[in-house]
């Protein structure tokens, strides 16, 4: 294929596979030309698919995908994800993007981001992010395999949305959603014909009701994980792995402000957003936020810039991520949820001490806890929800296979392995969960856990 920029290459594919013209309207024309017009992906290159671990894969379409499993099911002979994990990356990116613009929309004061904050039934916050996301990675995915049955598992329905006072909200997500999807090419992903209409994008949310399950493919996604850190101007994640026929295979996390240096994790996220402002980064540095990735059984994570920030869509340099050494209960430090509704501080801390936990925790919104044990930012995540709470798949999946291919350890608080493979929720699962990035560290919480449970009060 030679060097190919990627944003030629998504209108070769547009063309290749025939998609149907509508019509589109001269201003959404407009838009679709000008996000054409400023290409910031980086080229294709024979040193970029090195630096991913391998040679370049083609598929049977005549493309040639970068992503290479080194050593592991795609390098081995086994299944080739090449195609699944690029597509997935650059839908992750597409999603930070309109994060990243919501989320600031809700923190000017003069702005009317404070409506578009919204409670669920269990009282939990929902934003536009939330349904724009759900509805833009549906329709990407959808869009990238059109040959297929895609099957989705999301946390968002559109029951908020299509109620008679929903009007007002609807039109804000489909605002966001076509803002962000005339900008896919610049992703390596084509973009709509024309602007998504309200039915449209409610399709799209209604097409991720999957309810998952021990046979087949699907994708599982949470578009916003951590909503209430999202609107705090805090940590959040996007998260989308795919399962097949229980297993994880992949999974992509997207962090919009996890910091690339560890040292920002001292301070709160909305210190480190000031201070960027005083004194922005140059531009094309690492300084705001990253996409995580892995691929079961390659024994490798990833992690790159997000484009929004960096510019372009670096499958130069990604770097390579591994959990931290740190065997050694005295200078390990523990993540665990911010909200106490969420997991049991009191328990979490009698068991720090009991092993020997010395560092304060470090409490972080989302799934975020998840790549700061992948990145080797901390060693043990525990989570030990209340009676009657149920653990969702979205909330761990694409987590689990990030920080495992990373060299760590994450089962439940029994020291089995999670089952993604009986619907929603992670049913069977004993007590709580652990994460460690190592074996040692890992056994003597879960000891810990079998020696304090019953004078718990959970």
């Amino acid at each position: 294929m030679g060097s190919l920029r990627l944003s030629t290459w998504a209108a070769a594919a547009s063309a290749q596979q025939g998609f149907p013209s509508a019509g589109p309207a001269p201003e959404w024309s407009a838009r679709r030309r000008r996000a054409r017009a400023r290409p910031r992906c980086a080229p294709v290159s024979a040193s970029a698919s090195a630096s991913l671990g391998g040679g370049r894969l083609r598929t049977g379409t005549g493309h040639e995908w970068l992503w290479d499993c080194r050593g592991g099911l795609g390098g081995g002979g086994g299944r080739d994800y090449a195609r699944e994990m690029e597509t997935a990356v650059r839908v992750v990116q597409v999603a930070c993007t309109l994060c990243q613009r919501v989320q600031d929309s809700l923190l000017r004061p003069s702005a009317d981001g404070g409506g578009r904050v919204h409670a669920k039934l269990d009282r939990s916050p929902v934003t536009v992010a939330d349904w724009g996301v759900q509805a833009v990675v549906s329709w990407l995915l959808s869009d990238s395999f059109r040959d297929e049955n895609i099957s989705i598992v999301a946390e968002e329905d559109d029951e908020t949305l299509s109620s008679s006072d929903g009007a007002a909200l609807l039109e804000s997500v489909v605002e966001a959603v076509n803002d962000c999807l005339v900008q896919a090419p610049m992703y390596g992903l084509r973009s709509p014909d024309k602007q998504l209409t309200a039915h449209d994008v409610i399709q799209a949310i209604r097409k991720c009701s999957s309810v998952g399950g021990p046979k087949g493919r699907f994708w599982v996604l949470d578009p916003v994980d951590g909503t209430l850190g999202f609107v705090r101007g805090d940590q959040y994640a996007i998260a989308l792995a795919l399962i097949e026929d229980g297993e994880v295979v992949l999974g992509v996390l997207g962090c919009p402000n996890y910091p690339m240096k560890k040292e920002w994790l001292s301070y709160h996220q909305k210190y480190y957003r000031l201070m960027s402002n005083v004194a922005p980064p140059p531009s094309g540095s690492w300084h705001k936020g990253c996409v995580m990735y892995a691929q079961k059984g390659c024994g490798q994570a990833w992690m790159q810039p997000l484009v929004h920030d960096f510019g372009k869509l670096d499958w130069h340099h990604p770097r390579e991520i591994q959990v931290s050494s740190i065997s050694d209960p005295v200078s390990a430090t523990f993540c665990e949820p911010v909200e106490k509704a969420n997991s049991s501080h009191s328990f979490t801390a009698g068991l720090a001490h009991s092993v020997g936990l010395r560092k304060q925790p470090l409490r972080v919104y989302s799934m975020v806890k998840y790549a700061a044990i992948a990145r080797g930012d901390a060693e043990i995540f525990m989570k030990f929800a209340r009676a009657g709470y149920k653990e969702k798949i979205w909330d761990h999946a694409a987590g689990v296979v990030i920080i495992q291919e990373a060299g760590g350890v994450v089962t439940d608080a029994g020291g089995r392995p999670l089952d993604f493979s009986r619907g929603v929720y992670l049913e069977g699962l004993d007590r709580g969960i652990i994460a460690c990035s190592g074996k040692l560290l890992h056994e003597r919480i879960v000891d810990a856990v079998d020696a304090s449970w019953n004078s718990s009060t959970l």
